[in-house]
């Protein structure tokens, strides 16, 4: 009897704890991922993420790929590319503009950037994808 009254006692006790203290505060590593989410165009390393919200950087790495399937940088990239994309296909834009609204440091980093993700020069992609625009406006009318 002496045994259920006690088991009793900590499950109440268990209980009204988790009512005072609400949801629980987000970890470090979940505010490291919505500032990830937030502000992929500032250009901030995983270290500097890392530092700021004191986590290990492998540990935030493996938790963002865990969660979203994907690397921070793979992440980034993605969110790069369809920027590009979509501010090339509805404006033109020199590439130093581009770069510095993504967070590259200057405009080499940007367009050695685009090279290695899209495998092409700048003045290449922005041609091709001028034609699709104007393909796009022809087949409107």
């Amino acid at each position: 009897m002496e045994i259920a009254r006690e088991q009793s006692y900590y499950k109440h006790r268990r209980i009204t704890f988790a009512k005072r203290r609400g949801m629980p505060k987000p970890t470090a590593i979940e505010r490291a991922i919505k500032y990830i989410k937030a502000n992929w165009r500032k250009g901030k390393s995983l270290k500097e993420i890392a530092q700021r919200y004191r986590v290990d950087a492998g540990n935030l790495e493996r938790a963002f790929k865990s969660r979203e399937g994907v690397t921070i940088k793979q992440f980034i990239d993605q969110r790069r590319k369809a920027h590009v994309v979509s501010r090339l296909i509805h404006a033109t834009v020199y590439g130093y503009e581009l770069g510095a609204e993504l967070g590259f440091a200057n405009g080499r980093a940007f367009y050695r950037w685009v090279q290695r993700v899209f495998g092409n020069s700048y003045a290449n992609l922005r041609s091709q994808l001028v034609t699709i625009r104007q393909q796009n406006r022809y087949d409107k009318k």
